[in-house]
């Protein structure tokens, strides 16, 4: 939420008390009940914020501006540290206020990655204290960046096309994951995402940050009732509502949480789930001829981007085959067929084990039986889940 007189970033909170739109007290709205209320603030508030009176007006959680850019070391001459951030952040923690911070986005300036280390480096971080909310990061047009027109693509994009602007910030959120254990919330609004992250197939913004990135999505209405969602996020997290003057309640931008302060709590104590796309595939070799063994080849697999922790394959024989002997320790045979399991495998890990059995002779020659696979890894979250099972067809020959 960048405005040229300042920019604010702000995140929602639960709404304690008899504050009700549309008091007389203040022309803004203000959070309905039944939502958390909260605020961000950054230098633009200047260095004397009263974080005890934000906190006796009901705010439950504030996102303070902490960076921009990338080092200056690293040539961004626009990138800065907030120079309010550190009292800002210690003053509303010293209220009882949950205290997240937001990083405003110049993917003009350098890949993502860098950028995730510099907004740790200098106070963006997360930590499972009770205390702090995930970092945010702030996706939306930038008045200031002075781009160059380029043909093919838009200013208000960076310059960048949506699949490089998707990139990058899976850049950003990967090595935020990497340094905190947190997916970085994704704060937007429904147009910018649109415009910069959609394609023929997915007309209305990218759906690659849905499951592991929290919604924190400005759409600013006098009736706070549903915010304009951007395209292929299913919830938010958090809702700026409302940006301009008239009296607000806290300064800066006015947001919500569409929950208790248990429920916010909560969210901020969570730790995330390592993304990491495990599948499992098989085939049957050769010829299956009744009375004589068989063998089938199954691969098992890790896409990352992160390790998976324990990884559990179940194989299932189908009737009239039976085991015979599995190529790795990893499996132990069972009543079904197989277990197998291993206790992690590493990003773009891959492996291949061969299984074999015999085919009985109560298999009558041209059957079909069918082999069934399963994966999971519980301790991951893993997409694609159609990569999960998988079904490795034979035909039996005399």
């Amino acid at each position: 939420m960048l405005r040229t007189a300042g920019r604010v970033l702000l995140v929602t909170g639960l709404v304690l008390g008899a504050v009700v739109p549309g008091s007389a007290a203040h022309a803004a709205p203000v959070a309905p009940k039944g939502t958390v209320p909260g605020l961000d603030v950054s230098e633009w508030q200047g260095p004397n914020v009263d974080w005890k009176e934000i906190a006796d007006d009901g705010a439950r959680f504030a996102i303070i501006r902490a960076t921009r850019g990338v080092s200056p070391v690293d040539g961004d001459p626009n990138a800065y540290v907030d120079k309010y951030f550190a009292v800002n952040q210690a003053g509303a923690r010293a209220n009882g206020i949950l205290q997240g911070a937001y990083h405003f986005a110049s993917p003009h300036r350098s890949g993502g990655a860098p950028q995730a280390d510099f907004f740790v480096d200098n106070g963006g971080g997360w930590t499972r204290d009770g205390k702090s909310l995930p970092g945010a990061l702030d996706m939306e047009r930038d008045p200031y960046a002075d781009l160059p027109k380029v043909k093919g693509v838009r200013q208000d994009c960076y310059n960048l096309k949506p699949d490089q602007m998707i990139n990058w910030i899976r850049d950003f959120s990967r090595q935020y994951f990497v340094r905190t254990g947190r997916y970085p919330m994704i704060y937007t609004n429904q147009s910018w995402w649109k415009n910069c992250t959609s394609s023929e197939a997915e007309p209305n913004g990218t759906a690659a940050f849905n499951l592991t990135n929290p919604l924190w999505v400005a759409n600013y209405k006098e009736k706070v009732t549903v915010p304009a969602m951007p395209g292929g996020f299913e919830k938010y997290t958090f809702w700026q509502f409302w940006n301009g003057n008239d009296k607000p309640l806290f300064p800066g931008d006015q947001n919500l949480f569409p929950g208790t302060y248990k429920q916010l709590l909560a969210f901020a104590r969570k730790a995330d789930k390592p993304v990491a796309y495990v599948g499992v595939k098989g085939k049957a070799n050769k010829k299956f001829r009744r009375g004589k063994s068989a063998t089938y080849t199954i691969q098992v697999g890790n896409g990352g981007p992160d390790d998976s922790g324990k990884v559990t394959v179940n194989v299932r024989l189908p009737k009239g085959v039976k085991h015979q002997k599995a190529g790795t320790k990893a499996c132990k045979r069972t009543s079904y067929g197989l277990k197998c399991t291993w206790s992690n495998l590493k990003d773009d890990q891959l492996v291949k084990f061969t299984y074999r059995v015999k085919v009985t002779n109560g298999l009558k020659a041209g059957a079909k039986p069918v082999l069934r696979l399963s994966i999971s890894a519980p301790g991951a979250l893993d997409p694609y889940k159609k990569n999960n099972t998988a079904k490795v067809k034979a035909t039996v020959t005399r």
